[in-house]
């Protein structure tokens, strides 16, 4: 996310005319908002800082001693949000809700939401409230502060997990998104939204599900294989083999999770203390391995070649990266045995399963994932296990497997390690 005061051509493509909206106008609909809300009257009103995300432009408002949260969705650049979208943003507003009533979990507070561009400002947006502190992406290689550094990056995890250990107490029969419902009851779960970005880098959100089953969740967000590339078609086959061996939870048990579980969307003071969970766009249900127990993304990022950089600045060293894990596994754990929950074991080995779902999902880095995936399980067989087929580069193996010259012995080895990596403690 960028701070900005004026913009740069990326943010006119992505927010065309959402970049126009005035300081005044931000302010005459926020002392609405708190007047509504709070019975309160504003009489000093500034717009303190504005940043573009992927997908939203945010403001922050201060209102006289109060601060105010305003989203802006790049989906309501035309005017009101098309059907998935509106959807999507008054899902988001009744999780939120769900969430703050059924946990302890830090969440912004929604005051207000419109669907259309009929107010102030002349577009959607969602106000909500303020969580302080800083994004935990500042905060891991920041060595300043009242605390040594080490000692904030435990606080951070040590929380992180009793914060996960809340969510994953609630739970549902579907893969979808809570929307209000029409029987009475708490919720319904209804379709996933996800981001789509056209050629034509129109940005719109398309819907598809609830899903009953991990399984048709997986099919319909696998990504076309390019069949153009051997590479490509290898690693595709490699997933394949991977899918049986994902973790068999009770089908009808799925769980929320936070949907981009990564450093940018946790807030904490200097001292590591957790202070609020952002960014729940498209929130939705997931299965268990892919949900609130899985690892937090800075510490798998050595899962995701094409993504990790170290040895540069602002990585954490493979090794690094392990006894961060390793950290946070043994937090859940005890964050988990009031409940006498096993659920854990989700934990694991999730840094794999979360670089299998990105492999699925996303082809640019599928290729790379997989001669991971086929390097470690390599390492999980035994010397005299290793036939002389996988005695090679990871990047040959993915085209012997594509070229169909891959001896069954050489599969069968291959399988095993692959089990073996998904199952095993790692």
């Amino acid at each position: 996310m960028s701070s900005s005061s004026g913009s740069d051509s990326g943010d006119e493509a992505t927010f065309g005319r959402l970049l126009n909206i005035t300081a005044a106008d931000l302010v005459a609909l926020g002392s609405r908002i708190r007047e509504l809300v709070s019975k309160t009257k504003t009489s000093k009103g500034s717009l303190s800082e504005t940043f573009s995300g992927s997908f939203n432009l945010v403001h922050i408002l201060q209102l006289d001693e109060a601060k105010m949260v305003i989203r802006i969705p790049t989906t309501g650049q035309f005017g009101d949000l098309p059907g998935p979208a509106k959807e999507a943003l008054e899902s988001q507003v009744h999780t939120l809700k769900y969430i703050k009533e059924h946990t302890g979990i830090h969440v912004p507070e929604v005051f207000h939401f419109d669907t259309t561009a009929n107010n102030e400002i002349g577009a959607p947006y969602i106000a909500m409230s303020y969580i302080s502190g800083r994004t935990v992406s500042r905060l891991w290689f920041d060595a300043s502060g009242p605390t040594p550094l080490e000692e904030r990056r435990q606080t951070i995890l040590k929380q992180l997990a009793q914060t996960m250990s809340q969510l994953n107490k609630l739970r549902f029969d579907k893969i979808g998104s809570l929307v209000p419902s029409s029987q009475g009851s708490d919720y319904e779960l209804g379709p996933c939204y996800e981001w789509d970005e056209a050629e034509d880098e129109t940005i719109s959100i398309t819907s598809s599900g609830p899903f009953l089953t991990t399984k048709s969740f997986l099919e319909n967000f696998w990504a076309p294989t390019n069949e153009q590339s051997e590479y490509a078609v290898g690693a595709a086959k490699v997933l394949e083999e991977m899918l049986p061996f994902l973790p068999q939870s009770i089908e009808s048990t799925y769980v929320l999770a936070l949907p981009d579980f990564d450093s940018q969307n946790i807030m904490a003071d200097d001292q590591g203390n957790i202070t609020g969970l952002i960014d729940w766009d498209n929130v939705q249900t997931v299965p268990g391995f892919m949900g609130c127990l899985r690892y937090p993304g800075w510490i798998t990022r050595d899962w995701d070649p094409l993504m990790y950089a170290w040895p540069q600045d602002n990585e954490n060293s493979p090794d690094e990266l392990q006894k961060y894990r390793a950290y946070y596994l043994q937090e859940i754990k005890q964050a988990l045995e009031p409940q006498g929950s096993a659920d854990y074991r989700l934990t694991e080995n999730s840094h794999i399963y979360e670089a299998f779902w990105i492999a699925v999902a996303n082809v640019g880095n599928r290729t790379s994932i997989c001669q991971k995936f086929v390097d470690e399980a390599k390492r999980m067989l035994d010397e005299e296990e290793m036939p002389d087929g996988l005695d090679q580069d990871a990047l040959n193996v993915l085209f012997d497997i594509a070229e169909e010259e891959l001896e069954d012995e050489d599969w069968d080895s291959l399988r095993k390690g692959l089990q073996a990596l998904m199952t095993s403690e790692q």
